[in-house]
């Protein structure tokens, strides 16, 4: 062998050795007789560079796949809160808009607030449900020129609104309003609360303005009430109800009753008559064994039920 080959042969085994290593790195430890036998092929000087095209080819695929993997971690991760597990797939469409929802929030944050601000600051809570405070303008509003007519001699500085719960006739459970005098406020709240929790069942418990300031379609309606500015029916002397010291429960069961020189009688409201005889048992009479006639006594409250020129059953008054 001259000079000539020699050289050329040094120079090629040089080159062979040399890409061997290049494709060594770039295959990741894959060595040229690994890619002959995985392959089948000869090992060659063009294997050699199709084996370096090969490794130079797929390494920029790998990279823009890993930077895409990483572009996307980025991406979510900016997308969530410390802490939050990141969403995946279609799921991060769905809760961006389960975001959009959430954004719709602070409406009922502000709804609250107007509510709170509703709240007059000076409420005092007996019990949950219990409640009375100072009438404000949107109760004077509802009473004015009803119940409280012009010209009224009380102070509505005198009154307080007073919110209750209690159990209709079908056993439900309602809010009930009153307003009344100041002074029996508390006795109210706790008679009421009393009656509520033992379940005593009153049919209703609205303002009698909701009945025009009627007292008869008030009582009709079988409407417990109490501040109403009004004369004693049949006289011109005004009645405890103008001054929200008196209460009416329950009165269509438990009728107002007059006494004629003739020994007749005059039962309020007309056709609660069968309820006169209160020798007969029904619902939602009040007699000395009643829940409410011990309640509304213990609190210092008379009973109209122990009149003697009349007989007020539905009727309890503090002086």
């Amino acid at each position: 062998m001259n000079k000539k080959n020699i050289k050329d042969f040094v120079i090629l085994a040089a080159v062979i050795i040399l890409a061997a290593i290049g494709a060594r790195f770039l295959a990741k430890g894959e060595t040229l007789t690994d890619y002959a036998r995985k392959t089948g092929r000869e090992i060659t000087s063009q294997t050699v560079q199709e084996k370096e095209a090969d490794a130079v080819t797929q390494t920029p695929s790998s990279a823009k796949a890993t930077s895409e993997a990483s572009s996307e971690t980025a991406s979510m991760a900016s997308s969530n809160e410390p802490g939050e597990e990141p969403a995946a797939g279609e799921s991060t469409a769905e809760e961006s808009a389960a975001g959009e929802s959430t954004a719709e929030e602070p409406a009922a944050v502000e709804s609250t607030a107007e509510e709170s601000a509703a709240v007059s600051p000076d409420r005092i809570i007996y019990k949950e449900g219990f409640y009375c405070e100072p009438i404000s303008d949107e109760i004077f509003h509802r009473i004015s020129g009803i119940s409280y007519p012009a010209g009224c001699s009380v102070s509505l500085d005198e009154l307080r609104y007073l919110g209750v719960l209690y159990v209709d006739f079908e056993g439900q459970t309602r809010e009930g309003e009153l307003i009344c005098n100041e002074k029996i406020a508390q006795d109210l709240l706790e008679i009421f609360y009393g009656l509520y929790s033992n379940d005593y069942q009153i049919e209703s418990i609205k303002l009698v303005d909701e009945f025009g300031g009627d007292d008869t379609a008030s009582m009709l309606a079988n409407n417990t009430s109490c501040f109403n500015y009004r004369v004693v029916e049949g006289t011109t002397r005004l009645s405890n109800h103008a001054y929200g010291l008196a209460i009416d429960l329950n009165p269509f069961y438990n009728p107002y009753i007059t006494y004629n020189k003739d020994m007749t009688i005059n039962v309020s409201p007309k056709g609660s008559e069968a309820y006169a005889d209160r020798e007969a048992d029904f619902p939602y009479k009040i007699d000395e064994n009643d829940l409410a006639y011990r309640l509304f006594s213990e609190h210092g409250f008379k009973w109209g039920g122990n009149w003697n020129n009349s007989k007020d059953y539905q009727h309890f008054e503090k002086k």
